[in-house]
């Protein structure tokens, strides 16, 4: 199924980000087109009060584990704003070269994975009669039992950023 966020996105990370999942956050600033909200020494209140500047917007909270992205907390600012609406357990790959990423406002998710259909389910479902090979991410089922989410850009080309997707959980 294809689906759409519609929502704005605010980044941030969990204190003291190591340099991996500094330079993961700054990939999804831009390919989302994101906000990006420097950490620091700032309270978690003080990140949510900047975030809610921006209309329509969910937070996206990385945080890491021995220096490695290992989750994103998901946050609707207009629901609850200290508990996280979802949150997803990953593993990054990062490439090695640090190419510039294109993408549009319209970033489409492919999800050809049937266990992570829940996840889609505040999201706008896209009907589409071409098929969609740019601004989008590919989520599907890996040969390791895996989910991997893969992120193509505006011009069909792969961006090499890879999402390994070890579980989510809903605290809806």
């Amino acid at each position: 199924m294809l689906f759409k966020v519609n929502f704005n996105l605010v980044i941030s990370t969990s204190r003291k980000p190591s340099q991996i999942t500094r330079r993961f956050a700054q990939f999804l600033k831009h390919y989302f087109n994101a906000v990006y909200i420097n950490r620091g020494k700032s309270s978690f209140s003080k990140v949510v009060n900047q975030a809610k500047q921006y209309e329509n917007s969910l937070l996206l909270v990385i945080t890491e584990t021995k220096g490695n992205p290992s989750s994103i907390n998901i946050y609707n600012l207009e629901k609850d704003d200290e508990n996280p609406n979802r949150s997803i357990y990953i593993n990054v790959s990062l490439p090695q070269e640090n190419d510039k990423v294109h993408t549009d406002n319209r970033i489409i998710f492919i999800n050809k994975a049937g266990e992570f259909e829940d996840f889609f389910r505040d999201c706008e479902i896209v009907k589409s009669d071409e098929k969609i090979n740019e601004n989008c991410i590919i989520i599907r089922d890996d040969e390791k039992e895996l989910i991997s989410a893969t992120f193509i850009d505006k011009k069909g080309k792969n961006t090499k950023f890879k999402v390994y997707i070890k579980g989510f959980k809903f605290n809806e």
